[in-house]
């Protein structure tokens, strides 16, 4: 009987050991194909916001749809766009699996930014990047000192001002992207201000307004999202 338990507990130990190699293995392999990622996307960086040129990245991955970035964090990634808000919560810019997925636009919106309002929605990843950087905004100075984000797109440069930034549970909608009126528009617009954890009175939002929606996990709530809104405050086109 001692030895019969001796070699399940042997089998046991052997089992988790290798489970736990495997998922080694696995991490290694993920931070591995991300750092790559990340040389690749550096490398089109330039010529897709500097230039305001997507091609190389459209011809990369036909979803390509523009490039976001906000000063002092890692958010400095391409924007895609698929059928559905599932795809690349697990696919990277060449559509190869991962678990960063990519930065991605609500499949609901016009690619074009031309919607009252638009989403885009990124993982809250433990190494810093993709959209985990947006945690950073529950600090006042932090939101005080970073309230800009700029969007590139094909031949146009867009500016957003940030105005509500806060961590929710997943019963608040945010998320709606129609609106029957310009007063449930108004009335919308209201609600996202009013569960903003800081505000800034000299930035108002009416329903003339463009907003801009980040949205990633965030760990205060069962289920809980971090969510930064900006406003449309300049827009650049290129006519060359």
């Amino acid at each position: 009987m001692k030895k019969f338990f001796s070699k399940l507990i042997f089998l046991s130990l052997l089992i988790v050991f290798i489970g736990s190699g495997f998922l080694l293995f696995q991490n290694i392999k993920d931070e591995y194909q991300f750092h790559q990622i990340e040389e690749q996307i550096d490398e089109e960086k330039n010529m897709a916001v500097e230039e305001h040129d997507f091609t190389e990245m459209e011809e990369i991955n036909e979803d390509t749809i523009g490039w976001i970035s906000i000063a002092d964090t890692s958010i400095d990634y391409p924007i895609f766009q698929a059928s559905d808000n599932s795809y690349y919560l697990t696919h990277d810019c060449n559509h190869d699996e991962s678990k960063y997925g990519s930065i991605f636009m609500d499949y609901r919106n016009a690619a074009n930014f031309s919607d009252n309002h638009t989403i885009l929605y990124g993982h809250n990843m433990k190494n810093g990047s993709m959209f985990h950087d947006l945690n950073e905004y529950s600090n006042h100075l932090f939101f005080d000192e970073h309230i800009y984000i700029k969007v590139y797109s094909q031949d146009v440069y867009r500016k957003w001002v940030i105005f509500s930034t806060y961590s929710t549970e997943p019963d608040f909608n945010y998320l709606q992207t129609a609106f029957a009126s310009s007063e449930d528009y108004s009335v919308f617009l209201k609600a996202l201000l009013s569960h903003s954890e800081f505000s800034n009175e000299n930035i108002q939002v009416t329903a003339e307004d463009k907003i801009l929606t980040l949205s990633t996990c965030s760990n205060d709530f069962e289920n809980g999202r971090r969510v930064v809104h900006a406003k449309l405050v300049e827009e650049v086109i290129d006519d060359e």
